[in-house]
């Protein structure tokens, strides 16, 4: 009796530590958001300044369309790289998807929703190909999916004859450049925060419900601006024009991935293989299967990328997507998702892609050269990995 005793008050005792460690690891990462949140403002208010159009509805609007294409493929890529894995072919891929959307409709007369359908099954395919390669050979994705940029990006020319087709028609030209109507968007932006609103009174304050958990500056902080960001929708996406489609896409996608990262047992699997792989094997975690998954989602997600690339564009070159890899990795690491594994979040790599989209848009706007922002997104790479490989350190 005395030892089952002493053992059940030991127990909550020694779990005390780690639940108050992962507590602090997941304040630091909220407040990793609000600065990377401020920087972006920053980098706004700087580039108004400049150019005198920056912040402006119209201009806004077509920055969140901008960063829509770089975010999809982040947000894949966030879930490899916290599964110790990467994807360099993306760009590659979507160059190849963008040629087969154009090639579908203008030379085989298929319609927008049936290509659009195919284009996914590819893009899903092909992830699971170098998936398969990736468990089966037992050769590093980095090498995969470096192939990958390279065979891919050669399929894109094979099939599209190295030549650009475009006028897909109107149907396909409204996924990348329609909107929902501005009632539609004020109340869908009116409704989403007063149900955040709602949820965070609840947690942290009891309001119509048991209080979950204590008061922090950080949770007031994060509150403080989802209100921000919720006015500022509303004088962007609801006053003179909607919500643009992609915008929309990207939101559910985020929101999805967030949710099952948090709540389902797949994403819990995700950070527990990035965490450690051998103790996921050995608690009975499918590794294989689960790394396999996450490249099937990666192509998935590039198709979709590809989809609202060659929509706004409304053509499909094969050269497109060159630098799109180097992007869409820097977002995810400057959004907080190490390159060691098991850390990083879908949101972080959302705002990292915003962030870079800001400075090319910026630039852009100021008429400053395109291999000047070549050079300004290599160091941002340089410092986010710096950063993350000194926190590395810190923790050990």
């Amino acid at each position: 009796m005395g030892t089952n005793s002493t053992a059940g008050v030991a127990e909550p005792s020694s779990a005390l530590p780690e639940a108050q460690k992962q507590s602090r690891e997941a304040e630091r990462a909220e407040w990793r958001l609000i600065v990377l949140v401020a920087a972006t403002v920053a980098i706004w208010i700087g580039f108004h300044a400049w150019t005198g159009v920056f912040i402006s509805p119209r201009n806004l609007s077509n920055l969140a369309v901008q960063a829509t294409i770089t975010a999809l493929m982040a947000a894949g890529l966030t879930w490899l790289l916290v599964a110790r894995e990467i994807d360099l072919s993306v760009g590659s891929l979507l160059a190849l998807c963008g040629v087969l959307s154009m090639q579908l409709m203008q030379k085989h007369g298929l319609d927008a929703i049936t290509t659009i359908l195919l284009v996914i099954v590819v893009g899903i395919a092909i992830g699971l190909l170098q998936g398969s390669l990736r468990v089966k050979l037992g050769i590093p994705s980095f090498i995969i999916t470096l192939a990958g940029f390279s065979w891919l990006r050669g399929l894109a020319y094979v099939v599209s004859g190295a030549e650009t087709l475009s006028g897909a028609g109107d149907t396909f030209y409204q996924i990348g450049n329609g909107e929902f109507p501005s009632w539609i968007s004020l109340t869908a932006i009116l409704t989403l925060s007063a149900l955040y609103v709602f949820t965070w009174l609840r947690t942290y304050t009891g309001f119509l419900g048991p209080q979950k958990r204590t008061l922090r500056p950080v949770s007031i902080a994060v509150l403080g601006l989802t209100l921000l960001a919720a006015g500022m929708s509303i004088w962007v996406f609801a006053w003179t024009q909607g919500i643009p489609y992609p915008l929309a896409l990207l939101l559910i996608i985020v929101f999805s991935m967030e949710y099952a990262a948090k709540n389902t047992r797949f994403g819990r699997y995700v950070y527990a293989i990035g965490g450690n792989p051998v103790s996921a094997k050995r608690a009975g975690i499918k590794v294989n299967t689960m790394i396999l998954a996450l490249f099937g989602l990666m192509g998935a997600l590039s198709a979709l990328a590809a989809i609202v690339q060659t929509s706004r564009l409304d053509a499909g070159p094969p050269g497109v997507g060159l630098f799109v890899n180097m992007s869409a990795i820097s977002a995810a690491i400057i959004g907080g998702t190490s390159l060691f594994g098991g850390e990083g979040r879908v949101v972080g790599a959302v705002l990292g892609a915003l962030l870079m989209a800001s400075i090319t848009n910026g630039l852009s706007l100021a008429g400053v050269d395109t291999f000047y922002q070549m050079i300004i997104t290599g160091a941002l790479l340089i410092v986010a990995v710096t950063a993350d490989h000194a926190a590395q350190q810190k923790a050990k």
